[in-house]
């Protein structure tokens, strides 16, 4: 699929929203933004000063995860709102193209660094937790997984990269860690979406966070919780 003139929101960060608008080839930036700032604001000022006075987008790319649920839901109930006007006013939908944060900064990763073949990002998940992907042979595996900080040995194979993150880490992942900036290897890379297909897939008009289960399995109040015996 030609991406030209697709918008993309990454809201996945805790600590700064990106947003770019793909000229008409689909590999080079029209215009690029990242806004170190909350979510709730950061999604609108990021995606507002890549518009501009633009064209409207022919489709979005959004990054579900893992990462921030709010900056994730914001980011993706920002675009079902569009699709929504869209059909309020019969226009055709345009494609909503889905990508993962872990495998996005890898594939990024190995095309800056091709000398790097072995190698394990990681993102902060939860307190005392990371999700973390593996590359072994220049390949990234298919799934991410969440790994206590504790289990060092999981972190040991190759290079190890950390996304921009809240929390420190413990002395001994912190040691061996190098940070991975991937609002700075997109901006230079915007062909990797054209390059590399498989980091899209099509979510229709149903945008959401990947790991939405995880958030969903909190407990939430309820009245029957709070109802006397």
């Amino acid at each position: 699929m030609n991406l030209g003139n697709f918008l993309l929101t990454d809201a996945s960060s805790p600590l700064s929203v990106v947003a770019g608008t793909l000229d008409g080839s689909g590999r080079a930036w029209r215009a690029f933004a990242e806004e170190k700032s909350a979510a709730l604001e950061g999604v609108f000022d990021a995606t507002e000063k890549v518009r501009g006075n633009a064209e409207e987008p022919r489709g979005f790319l959004f990054c579900e995860g893992p990462g921030s649920i709010l900056g994730i839901r914001i980011a993706a109930a920002a675009i079902r709102a569009r699709l929504a006007l869209d059909a309020a006013k019969g226009v055709p939908a345009r494609p909503v193209l889905a990508f993962r944060s872990l495998h996005l900064a890898a594939h990024l990763l190995l095309r800056a660094f091709p000398q790097e073949k072995d190698f394990t990002v990681a993102a902060e998940s939860r307190m005392n937790a990371l999700n973390l992907l593996r590359v072994r042979g220049g390949v990234p595996e298919d799934d991410f997984e969440e790994a206590k900080t504790s289990e060092t040995e999981k972190f040991s194979a190759g290079k190890f990269f950390v996304l921009p993150h809240r929390r420190a880490l413990p002395a001994a992942l912190a040691a061996n860690a190098a940070p991975c900036s991937v609002g700075a290897l997109l901006r230079e890379d915007p062909a990797v979406f054209a390059d590399v297909p498989a980091l899209l897939r099509d979510v229709g008009n149903a945008p959401d966070a990947v790991n939405a289960a995880e958030a969903d399995a909190y407990a939430r109040w309820t009245p029957e919780r709070h109802r006397a015996a």
